[in-house]
């Protein structure tokens, strides 16, 4: 299952024309002998792709743009201090609507259309993950009348009753994957890019899914403890089974991850590293993990700084070099491509940084690699695969997310807090092994690191004798590191927890020293608040009649957001 990260997606350019098509054109040319076959082979990898393109860490898609809001991610770009605009993020509200989301309704036509109920339950599935994505971004968007070719203008749906529906959708999309009746003499196979047309693994993903959704709604009267307490004694995906979807590793047809391909492949750097983000895995944040060096540091980030800098920069650690967010310092603007940390292994399929592996854990496995690390020239697209995957919802994610019902609930299905918390870590730890063996990157197995228990030690020192609160705190901020990459859920549950503790750019003095080097003295002058979520695209309100006024961003919350 996990070989079909290597697959060439060798028919994309077929792909490209049918997610424009509609149900007419189908009707049209259909072939007597084998309807529609072709087209669900087709639709399916390429729903795939699009969803996992969208929502990745490639400048400026959703991915990104969450990234920065939660401070994982610098920018120089207009939604640099919390200036998201409405045509920021235009392309990716209309290529939602007009590619995944209408194909997987075809999809779901057509496989009714002819029986095959397997990819009717995947398109399903696919489906009510999409729409939660967008709901978690925007709140109200159209849902109920999107894609009816009558209706020109559809009217935005309330963002709690569309979730409601979600729930039915994955439940129409089990039993549709258990159907026993239908015919399924087409099913899928290596067209589906997540699971190979494995049932079983859909059906624990779904599941998940649904567990992932009652969580995020805990606070509100949608919120079913019973139902959960069903799903946590049931099918969920366990260790190897993530819902998540490899990237290639050719460049025609384009296939890589879209974070690998727009930093190694492009002559500037784009997305920046946050030193907020840098100083908590490194043990400089003097509120949590103090003192505790994260042992994901080489595979989150490479650094290219080793003697000399083009330019002064104006944030410099060690060899680690970015901006900061909000500045408006001398040094914010100066170009840096061979000297900027660059995105990792993990999440983009970028460089392993063996070198500061060394510097930092004196690891003699990595030793021999040093001299291939002093780079003369900058990174580029040939120093890595940048195959590594998209992930929708991990093993991991699950661990975190029943750690959290069991201290803020009490649901101890499968252990208490503290037994999944450490579980939890331990997963997204080994997750790092994961992915290196199904990309096949140059990467040591994180599992050979003698650090990788200390460090567990370290922090379950610290919870077992954390109150309840600075538990829930350190949960919450465990499950944010592991989550760069798949940005939009972290930006969800900060905002629905206020955890982790994020970098407040407004009540900044105004300077921020650039780290132990002593660089860069920058400035910010940020004076937005924090958007509770997006705002809708300029083109969506000029033209949709039904469009509601644009919202005020930082005010305008989605509903599971009571805090």
């Amino acid at each position: 299952m996990r070989n079909m990260k290597y697959k060439i997606l060798v028919l994309f350019t077929v792909i490209g024309l049918l997610t424009s098509c509609t149900g007419d054109w189908l009707d049209v040319n259909k072939n007597p002998n084998q309807p529609d076959v072709p087209y669900i082979n087709l639709l399916l990898p390429g729903i795939q792709y699009d969803i996992a393109d969208y929502l990745s860490v490639g400048y400026m898609n959703l991915g990104y743009v969450t990234g920065v809001y939660t401070h994982q991610i610098s920018t120089r770009e207009g939604i640099d201090q919390y200036g998201i605009a409405g045509d920021d993020i235009e392309g990716y509200w209309e290529l939602f609507y007009s590619r995944p989301l209408t194909d997987l309704d075809l999809l779901i036509e057509v496989g009714i259309e002819n029986d095959y109920m397997q990819y009717v339950g995947i398109a399903k599935i696919l489906k009510a993950y999409a729409y939660s994505q967008m709901v978690d971004i925007w709140g109200d968007i159209p849902y109920t009348e999107v894609n009816d070719p009558v209706i020109i203008s559809p009217v935005f749906d309330n963002d709690e009753v569309i979730y409601a529906e979600l729930f039915t959708m994955i439940d129409e999309g089990i039993a549709d994957l258990q159907n026993t009746t239908s015919v399924n003499e087409f099913v899928p196979g290596a067209d589906d890019m997540i699971y190979g047309g494995d049932i079983d693994l859909w059906l624990k993903a779904a599941n998940t899914l649904k567990l992932k959704l009652y969580n995020q709604v805990r606070e509100t009267s949608m919120f079913n403890a019973v139902a959960v307490n069903t799903l946590l004694a049931g099918d969920l995906i366990e260790s190897g089974e993530d819902f998540m979807m490899y990237f290639g590793i050719t460049n025609n047809p384009e296939n890589r991850n879209p974070g690998f391909v727009d930093e190694y492949s492009g002559s500037q750097i784009s997305t920046y590293i946050s030193p907020w983000f840098f100083e908590i895995l490194n043990g400089e944040n003097m509120d949590i993990y103090n003192g505790i060096t994260d042992p994901r540091i080489p595979y989150y980030f490479c650094n290219q700084h080793r003697s000399s800098t083009e330019n002064p920069p104006e944030y410099m650690n060690g060899d680690f070099v970015s901006i900061y967010f909000g500045s408006t310092g001398t040094n914010r603007d100066h170009a840096g491509r061979s000297t900027f940390t660059m995105v990792g292994f993990y999440p983009v399929g970028g460089r392993y940084d063996s070198y500061n592996d060394y510097i930092y854990f004196n690891n003699a496995d990595s030793a021999k690699a040093i001299t291939d690390s002093l780079n003369v020239e900058p990174l580029g697209a040939d120093d890595a695969l940048g195959n590594a995957p998209m992930r929708f919802i991990t093993y991991a994610d699950r661990l975190f997310i029943e750690a959290e019902l069991a201290l803020e609930e009490g649901i101890t299905v499968n252990g208490n807090a503290e037994v999944l918390f450490q579980n939890a870590v331990r997963a997204s730890f080994d997750l790092i092994d994961i992915i290196i063996d199904g990309t096949g990157e140059s990467a040591p197995n994180f599992s050979d690191l003698s650090s990788d228990e200390d460090y567990i030690t370290l922090i379950m020192s610290e919870f077992t004798t954390a109150s309840a609160a600075e538990q829930f705190e350190m949960i919450m901020t465990q499950k944010w590191i592991q989550s760069w990459g798949a940005n939009v859920d972290a930006y969800t549950d900060y905002r629905r927890t206020g955890y982790p503790v994020m970098f407040d750019a407004n009540s900044n003095d105004g300077e921020q020293s650039g780290g132990p080097d002593g660089s860069g003295i920058a400035t910010t002058q940020c004076t937005r608040g924090y958007p509770l979520s997006f705002p809708y695209p300029n083109s969506e309100l000029d033209l949709n009649t039904n469009a509601p006024e644009q919202k005020i961003i930082t005010t305008d919350n989605v509903f599971w957001d009571i805090n």
